[in-house]
């Protein structure tokens, strides 16, 4: 009789046990698939070719102490008008939020098909439904941008936040989740004569050095 109720009892516990892993799986699945209320910026192609202008004009300008200040808009322009497509980025919706004390926050999106395929679950998602596949999953990265000593000198932005849909996931998840050409953007060469980058808010101050 005792053996049979300590049976009784290990499977309870073990059925409340699977039940809570598999209703916490459920829940985090929820929360990554989880609208996050983020809605994309207004942007136009005139925003994105006045700051590919200015980063043209940086590259070239010699002038020491030159400042080439970049607005949110016009760094979200030339996000989504050109080095987007450009740059291969497999990611919908990509733009920044300029917050100031050199932090930023990029947001972004992408299919579940394609999300599950980065992690070669593609054929979990041969089984999904076609709506299912095209669900959009939502991206959060915030970070903070360093200016690294070369040569040559390169700019980087930290991850120390990462968010799909209501979800917060360790950042180094986000090399997982999302195609290497959307986390090459995290990362770009300086022209030799640029001293700093900031990041102010709403704006990105470039700064030539003052003497070379």
């Amino acid at each position: 009789m005792r053996q049979g109720c300590s049976g009784c009892l290990v499977s309870v516990v073990l059925l409340g046990l699977t039940t809570l892993l598999v209703g916490g799986l459920i829940g985090v699945g929820a929360r990554i698939l989880a609208a996050s209320g983020d809605s994309d910026p207004v942007t136009s192609p005139g925003d994105g070719t006045r700051a590919q202008q200015k980063l043209f004009d940086l590259a070239r300008q010699t002038r020491r102490g030159h400042t080439v200040t970049l607005s949110e808009a016009e760094v979200n322009g030339l996000l989504a008008h050109h080095l987007v497509e450009a740059g291969g980025v497999r990611l919908a919706g990509l733009s920044v939020r300029l917050i100031g004390n050199d932090r930023l926050q990029l947001r972004a999106r992408s299919p579940l098909v394609q999300v599950l395929d980065e992690v070669a679950l593609g054929a979990v998602a041969d089984a999904l439904p076609e709506t299912w596949r095209a669900r959009p999953v939502q991206f959060r990265v915030g970070g903070r941008l360093r200016v690294e000593g070369g040569p040559p000198r390169q700019a980087r932005v930290e991850i120390d936040e990462f968010t799909v849909g209501r979800q917060r996931l360790p950042a180094p998840v986000l090399r997982l989740l999302v195609d290497p050409a959307a986390v090459g953007l995290l990362r770009w060469r300086l022209p030799d004569h640029v001293e700093r980058v900031e990041i102010e808010p709403g704006r990105v101050v470039i700064r030539a050095a003052s003497s070379h």
